[in-house]
């Protein structure tokens, strides 16, 4: 019986964390990110069935804020994860592990039974950033390609004149 008690506590919340789950990984596969729908439902449901369970069961109850605690620290190491440095200025993977904490904020509220409010939150983070990714590839991206344009050019001139340099040498 206590099996269909809890199952009837989340089901709701399951409902609401699948669908923040598949907003944020729905945003994140249109940018290729690796993390997309399967790990975004499976972080947001996963946040939410811990908090759930902090609230549903006798031994648990009053650990909640110990267990979204733990939740938070070891999704940071989720996130950590998915960051990789190439060479000194570039960056990659750090939107994504923002979304990862994010989405296991998202699976926290609706655990404590704000998923109206989660859905929410996720639909609308998840639209300004999708506007902002569009603004910055309008405006960043020119100055970019100018950017690798110019390297280029300058890279082209440097190996002509070390191919004329190697020329006189052998000369």
């Amino acid at each position: 019986m206590k099996d269909l008690d809890f199952l009837l506590f989340i089901a709701d919340k399951m409902f609401y964390a699948i669908v923040c789950g598949m907003v944020v990984g729905f945003e994140r596969k249109l940018n290729r990110s690796p993390a997309a729908f399967k790990t975004q439902i499976l972080i947001c449901v996963g946040s939410m069935l811990f908090t759930a369970m902090s609230m549903f069961t006798v031994e648990l109850q009053g650990q909640t804020a110990r267990i979204i605690a733990q939740i938070v620290s070891g999704i940071g190491f989720l996130g950590a994860g998915a960051i990789i440095r190439n060479g000194n200025m570039n960056i990659q993977g750090l939107t994504t592990a923002a979304w990862i904490w994010f989405t296991a904020s998202m699976g926290i509220m609706i655990g404590l039974n704000y998923g109206i409010s989660a859905m929410f939150v996720s639909v609308t983070l998840t639209t300004v950033i999708s506007i902002i990714r569009k603004l910055e590839r309008s405006y960043f991206d020119k100055d970019q390609k100018h950017v690798q344009l110019l390297s280029q050019e300058v890279s082209e001139h440097d190996h002509e004149h070390d191919h004329d340099h190697d020329e006189k040498k052998s000369a």
